[in-house]
């Protein structure tokens, strides 16, 4: 059995007017918190890096009545929120304290340090080998956290994860992990799954693998160069000028999939990220993911560089899961997108028909082919379906339930007058 040890997160000062700004972990600048929040680069220097595509150096100084988006995206929600609150139960929790807690180690290359604190010192790393043998049980994700939390805390989203650092030569941590619940039964078994027919399909994704008792995924951060530098990582909330913690997760929903195509054109991305953008929206469509929300899209880019849209990431089958709308009610089964497919009143969160999805892809993508994608999608999934028969490591009962789900995606290739 691995030893998990690691420090508790040190204790936060009541108020947190101020943080340090680092890009990459060089200094960039001042987070000031008064009446209003404000963000002054160190440099007048317009040709140095940005701490945001919406916040350019030309301008030093930035204010805003709430906390930047891009800065916003990181700070922990749902289940790494509320392991966050046990660690200070009668302190207040400001977004401010928040990214106190993250630290260097948010996706992305922006990074916070209270002024005149030393950083924490690195817990020991746990190789990847380790973590897939690690023996799943109810406290391990709980151990996980306890040795990780303090430098590990700058990921989103609801699902149970933590950032752990694979290797002493990097300073910052590489690999995410995570779990199941009791609410999501095989949660990441289904993602990966998921995964592995996107990238039979050719799609970007993330490197990863799963636990050789099938209960954890471990997954590569894909915003590290090769060697450990930093690049740059808004996702799409951010970059719409969303914040969508706590009571306003919402708005993670709000919108559709043509503002985003526009917003990509707006921000200067390649046609190659259109026509990605559309294999990664037709992926979620053909495998039943209701969830690929705002923060489930994301750009990334480098000094040096044009901004790219990011490998695909947190893609499930969510129609497995089912859900009440009143305590004691009927369980449903979820048959919308997270967003509206196209814009105006007439948008619809219902999934695309065939001719509808080409259509996209075509006229929002600029995909000269957009069936040659729904093929190679559907070959892969039925590569993937075959390949998982003699996967031990997956729950009971998951295949056969994921199968008759992916079997209607599948049908779009079928609909489209192509070979299966």
């Amino acid at each position: 059995m691995v030893e998990l040890a690691g420090a508790p997160p040190e204790a936060l000062p009541e108020r947190v007017p101020e943080l340090a700004v680092q890009l990459g972990g060089q200094p960039a600048g001042q987070l000031l918190r008064h009446s209003v929040y404000e963000f002054r680069y160190a440099s007048p220097d317009p040709a140095q890096p940005a701490v945001s595509l919406l916040m350019p150096p030309r301008q030093p100084t930035w204010q805003d009545g709430d906390l930047f988006p891009s800065m916003d995206q990181n700070l922990p929600e749902g289940d790494l929120f509320q392991r966050v609150r046990a660690c200070f139960p009668k302190q207040a929790l400001t977004p401010m304290h928040l990214l106190a807690l993250i630290g260097d180690n948010g996706i992305g290359r922006v990074g916070f340090r209270l002024p005149g604190r030393e950083p924490p010192a690195a817990p020991p790393p746990l190789t990847r080998a380790e973590l897939l043998a690690l023996p799943y049980s109810a406290g391990l994700f709980d151990e996980l956290v306890r040795a990780y939390l303090s430098t590990g805390a700058g990921i989103a989203g609801l699902q149970p994860k933590i950032l752990v650092p694979d290797r002493a030569t990097i300073p910052v941590p590489t690999l995410i992990v995570k779990a199941g619940s009791e609410a999501y039964p095989g949660l990441a078994a289904n993602e990966f799954l998921c995964l592995s027919a996107a990238r039979r399909a050719g799609i970007a994704v993330p490197g990863f693998e799963l636990s050789h008792d099938g209960q954890l995924l471990v997954l590569d951060r894909f915003d590290l160069g090769p060697a450990g530098e930093r690049w740059g990582f808004e996702d799409l909330a951010a970059l719409m000028g969303l914040r969508v913690r706590d009571i306003l997760s919402d708005r993670k929903y709000q919108g559709s999939y043509e503002r985003v195509t526009e917003l990509l054109r707006f921000l200067r991305l390649p046609a190659a990220s259109l026509r990605r953008f559309f294999e990664q929206l037709a992926f979620s469509v053909m495998v039943g993911n209701g969830d690929a929300h705002l923060k489930n899209f994301g750009v990334l880019y480098r000094d040096a560089g044009e901004p790219e849209l990011a490998p695909m990431f947190d893609v499930v089958t969510t129609r497995l899961y089912r859900y009440a709308r009143y305590p004691g009610g009927p369980e449903l089964e979820d048959h919308t997108l997270a967003l509206r497919w196209w814009g105006g009143r007439h948008g619809s969160r219902a999934y695309p028909s065939t001719p509808e999805l080409l259509r996209f892809g075509r006229q929002a993508c600029g995909v000269n082919q957009p069936g040659e994608v729904l093929q190679r999608i559907a070959d892969a999934m039925a590569e993937t379906l075959n390949q998982a028969a003699s996967d031990e490591r997956l729950p009971a009962g998951l295949l056969p339930q994921l199968a008759e789900v992916w079997h209607d995606g599948q049908a779009h290739a079928v609909a489209g007058g192509l070979r299966l």
